[in-house]
């Protein structure tokens, strides 16, 4: 019954938004207005007695500090409400403190403007200003605002889906709060991570670090929404209904109309799920009625709930006309899952009207989807990697060049005979540099080199025992019949018999042969391909491997393709042999200058940071280095495993 938790897409990004991606100075008073008359200048009256007091005070403030505080609030209180005007007064935060040489400003300028960017979708721009603004709180020492940046980051990179990197910020930005004992901040930071946690479907880390959150503030609706949400999702329906009564009498005391359209789409989820059709349709349209104040792209899910419900009550003609609205909605906006949701539920309407061709037209559809989704996280994934690189890099870059200016300036201060000594002490140091860096490259070259002279006296070793066990006892088998057969002077039927079982020994020999040949380099490898020796790998090996091909299917360098296939030949080998998996996926994705695979098991799990004796994912990370690739292991103890390659082809 349950399709899809009703607190994806619009509600994580306004969830996202509302527990501060904009993190202000601490003595910085942020008052949110709900409505304001907009002025054709920036100083005439706004219709909000508040906001006029503001701009009234800027009017005849001095250019200092103070007035860029003023023009802060004031983009502040038009951010939900005009972006351009709200950009406009950050601008002139910038001014100001770039005149007067005042990081404060700066802080509040990046805090501000790359809210607004987040906000508009541009969260890589976002990123360069926190990113930039980060570095500058770390160079002054400044604890808070070297937090409140790190939050920031976190939050932009939340927005982007870069799970990891998100939770990497938040983790570095957590106990500076908690040695600060920040409570406000804290309680949005315990807030973000408790979203990361239920995206990534880590429900218990998504309760704790909610209830931190409530612990910390039990007036925000927000959070209880958001518990409500998680309960929902892992089917305790009693708690999650008390916790949506009280996000909603909160919701109701602070006037919160967006939040209040949102829980009563859990509510109706959880109608249907006890099936009290009635009562789940009476809510779905009241969260339609009032997220239809907020445009369209808030009601696809609503639409979808209320097609579910219909459905379930029969009336498959309405239950057609609200889905198809729905995917009328998440075409427009590009929402893939929301498609993909669309076009399962249209296809059981089909089947329940006997229509089993449209049926299997709208599976087609989603597999499709499901193939762009795919595609979609591997390139998130690779992207998310290279941002990570570039940035390390840059922190490099920039350590390194503020170590030279500290040098210089000694230098210079020091005059001539301390220069003759310091630039001896750099030479020394040079050379040890170098040499140091010489052994660490021979000490990696060395363990590298190590596994794989071990992965070949292991493949050696399999294959002396293949040649030992199979071969050799067939062949011994085969010459002691072959004595007996010259010793034997019964009947001519008895010598034949005989003769047929030598033969049928031998016969096994050679599919024996055969069989050691194929594991060190399959024939079909050479001739047809990676992919077709790939996939006849899968079908011989078991019924629970399933193998999927995405894009270019020309050939590559033959060394690269061996690599490839024994990769995954000793990767699914070691998923039925340790995993005890009920499936295993295996994916190729082929681009004009990249190949990617993956292996992924439902099995046992493993920790990857564990030290083993094995050395098969050690061979194998050493030979995919050996070609610049790069090799990542997700796994954890009861979860599966799943292991990502990713390889250059040259052109």
């Amino acid at each position: 019954m349950r399709y899809f938790h009703i607190h994806t897409a619009f509600l994580v990004i306004v969830l996202l938004f509302v527990a501060g991606c904009n993190i202000t100075s601490p003595d910085a008073v942020i008052q949110p207005i709900t409505s304001v008359a907009q002025p054709d200048s920036l100083f005439e009256n706004s219709g909000n007695a508040e906001l006029d007091s503001l701009l009234s005070l800027v009017t005849t403030a001095k250019q200092d500090t103070n007035l860029a505080m003023l023009y802060y609030q004031i983009g502040n209180m038009y951010m939900d409400v005009d972006f351009e005007i709200a950009n406009e007064y950050y601008q002139k935060v910038k001014n100001i403190s770039e005149r007067l040489d005042w990081n404060k400003g700066r802080y509040l300028y990046s805090a501000g403007i790359g809210h607004i960017l987040t906000r508009e979708s541009l969260a890589d721009s976002a990123l360069i200003i926190f990113h930039k603004a980060l570095a500058l709180a770390k160079r002054e020492n400044n604890e808070l605002w070297t937090a409140n940046m790190l939050l920031n980051t976190g939050n932009a990179n939340l927005a982007k889906q870069w799970y990891d990197t998100a939770l990497s910020f938040y983790m570095e930005a957590l106990p500076i709060y908690e040695k600060r004992n920040d409570i406000e901040k804290l309680q949005t930071i315990y807030f973000m991570m408790s979203q990361l946690y239920r995206i990534i479907d880590v429900s218990e880390k998504a309760i704790e670090y909610c209830e931190k959150s409530i612990a910390l503030n039990s007036e925000d609706e927000y959070t209880f929404y958001e518990l409500a949400s998680i309960y929902s999702s892992i089917n305790q329906h009693e708690k999650a209904r008390g916790y949506c009564d009280e996000a909603l009498r909160l919701a109701t005391l602070n006037n919160n109309i967006y939040l209040t359209g949102g829980i009563y789409l859990i509510l109706a989820n959880e109608a249907l799920d006890s099936f009290d059709l009635d009562r789940a349709e009476k809510y779905a349209q009241q969260s339609l009625e009032i997220n239809e104040q907020f445009g369209r792209a808030v009601c696809c899910l609503n639409y979808i709930m209320l097609s579910k419900i219909l459905m379930a009550k029969g009336n498959f003609d309405k239950s057609e006309d609200y889905i198809r609205e729905a995917l009328q909605i998440a075409e427009e906006f590009d929402g893939l899952q929301e498609k993909r949701l669309c076009y399962m539920i249209l296809s059981e309407l089909a089947v329940a009207q006997h229509k089993y061709t449209e049926s299997l037209q709208y599976w087609n559809e989603i597999s499709l989807i499901e193939n762009v989704i795919a595609k979609e996280t591997s390139v998130r994934a690779a992207e998310e990697m290279a941002a990570k690189y570039e940035t390390e890099k840059k922190e490099m870059q920039i350590s390194a060049l503020e170590e030279e200016k500290r040098l210089m300036t000694w230098i210079g201060i020091t005059g001539g005979g301390v220069l003759l000594l310091g630039l001896i002490t750099l030479v020394f140091l040079w050379r040890w540099t170098v040499q140091k860096r010489r052994i660490a490259e021979q000490q990696i070259q060395l363990v590298a080199t190590q596994a794989v002279f071990d992965g070949e006296v292991q493949e050696r070793s399999r294959l002396a025992r293949d040649l030992h066990d199979g071969l050799g006892g067939k062949l011994t088998g085969m010459k002691i019949n072959l004595q007996e057969l010259k010793q034997k002077t019964g009947s001519g039927n008895d010598r034949e018999e005989q003769f047929n079982a030598v033969m049928e020994i031998l016969d096994d020999t050679v599919r024996e042969m055969r069989r050691v040949s194929h594991n060190l380099m399959p024939d079909t490898l050479s001739r047809a391909g990676l992919k077709t020796a790939v996939d006849d790998f899968c079908r011989s090996m078991s019924p629970k491997i399933v193998f999927n091909y995405y894009g270019d299917e020309a050939r590559i360098d033959m060394k690269l393709e061996a690599l490839v296939y024994r990769s995954i030949h000793e990767l699914v080998n070691n998923a039925l042999k340790y995993a005890d998996a009920s499936q295993i996926m295996v994916q190729i994705i082929r681009e004009t200058d990249r190949i990617y695979f993956t292996v992924q098991d439902d099995g046992c799990g493993f920790d990857p940071t564990a030290e083993t004796n094995g050395i098969g994912l050690q061979g194998i990370r050493s030979r995919v280095a050996s070609f610049g690739g790069e090799m990542q292991i997700d796994s954890r103890a009861g979860e599966g495993t799943e292991i990502n390659v990713e390889l250059r082809v040259e052109s």
